[in-house]
This record gives structure tokens, C-alpha cells and sequence, in this order.
């Protein structure tokens, strides 16, 4: 007896629409995953650099307490330790955002603030993905606060026009806030011990 031929296995691959479909949602995941380790990184970022400005404020006190002095310059902090050792190389400071850090004395009144009796730190180049957060991180520690556009003058006379923080307030101002993040931005803080 004579066997009758097996009928062919159908054996089917993907089509081309389950393979697009499959490409798509990977794509969507990976994306996904990226925007979310982008926020993960800009928040430890925004973390760090309010860590340096309140371990700034305090190593200012100390040395306003101390030494008795009056205007704190960036160097005397680069000394006391105001910085980690992996941001301080020379008199130059890098911030958590890879841009450059600055303190000088105030040499002008800052609302009650007198005269050298605080400084002036600065940010260059803040991310706008960090400067919100960043901002009202910070308004616990810093005396006053204003956002410029990047390589924007410090604001003048004491402060009051336009501040993110207006010399001496409890919170930022969320209108002003909104104004002056718009791309990448310098930040002027007046620190008081």
C-alpha cells in the first residue's frame, strides 16, 4: 500500500504589519525609557546643586562669624571647603549642570541686606528642564532670586523688579517664575548669612 503524500505544513512568518507594529511599540518603549532617565538625571542634578548652595550658606556663616569679614569672595570660599573637590579646580567652579559657578561680594545694598554683608552666587547656564524645580529648591536658602537669560546682567539696585524671589520673601514668585524659564538661564542669588 502505497502511502499518500503528506499535505505541506503551512509554516507563516510575520507579516510585514505585525513586524511594523511590533518596531512601534518598542519604539514607544524605548522613548519612554529615555524620557524617564532624563528626568531621573535632571533631578539629581537639581538635588546637587541645592546640596551646594545650602553647604555654601553655611560655610559663609561660619566664615562671616568667625573672621568678621565683609564680602565673601570666591576664593575664601574655594578655601574653607564651600565646594567639593570634584567641582573646584583652581578659582574656577563647575555646577551640577557642567557650567561655570561664581560668588562675589555684594557691593550694594539687596532689599535689608547691606552692603557687603552677603554675596552674590551665580549659575550660568541652567537648563530649563531643571529651572522650576530648581528654583523652588533653593528659595529656602537664598536671600533673593533672580533668572536671566543667559550672560544677562545681575539685576540692579535692590532687587525687587522682577525677582523669582524678592529680597527677603518666603516664596518664589510662580508669574515671575514662569517668565524667566524659558531657555537655558543664569541665576542670580544674593545669600545672606
Amino acid at each position: 500500500m502505497m502511502k499518500s503524500p503528506t499535505p505541506r505544513q503551512n509554516h507563516h512568518g510575520y507579516t510585514l504589519v505585525e513586524l511594523a507594529i511590533s518596531v512601534a511599540i518598542l519604539s514607544v518603549l524605548i522613548v519612554a525609557g529615555l524620557i524617564g532617565v532624563q528626568s531621573i538625571l535632571n533631578s539629581g542634578k537639581v538635588n546637587d546643586q541645592i546640596k551646594t548652595v545650602a553647604k555654601l550658606s553655611a560655610k559663609a556663616s561660619a566664615l562671616f562669624a568667625s573672621a568678621g569679614t565683609s564680602g565673601v569672595i570666591q576664593q575664601q570660599m574655594i578655601n574653607v571647603g564651600g565646594w567639593d573637590a570634584s567641582k573646584a579646580n583652581g578659582g574656577n567652579v563647575t555646577s551640577s549642570f557642567g557650567s561655570r559657578e561664581t560668588i562675589t561680594p555684594n557691593a550694594n545694598a539687596i532689599g535689608s541686606m547691606p552692603a557687603n554683608a552677603g554675596f552674590i552666587y551665580k549659575i550660568n547656564n541652567v537648563p530649563q528642564a531643571a529651572c522650576a524645580d530648581l528654583a523652588r529648591g533653593l528659595s529656602g536658602f537664598v536671600f533673593a532670586l533672580h533668572v536671566t537669560a543667559v550672560s544677562g546682567a545681575a539685576p540692579a539696585g535692590d532687587w525687587t523688579e522682577g525677582a523669582v524671589k524678592a529680597p527677603g520673601a518666603a516664596n518664589v514668585t510662580l508669574a515671575n517664575l514662569a517668565n524667566s524659564c524659558n531657555a537655558n538661564s543664569d541665576f542670580h542669588m544674593a545669600l545672606k548669612p
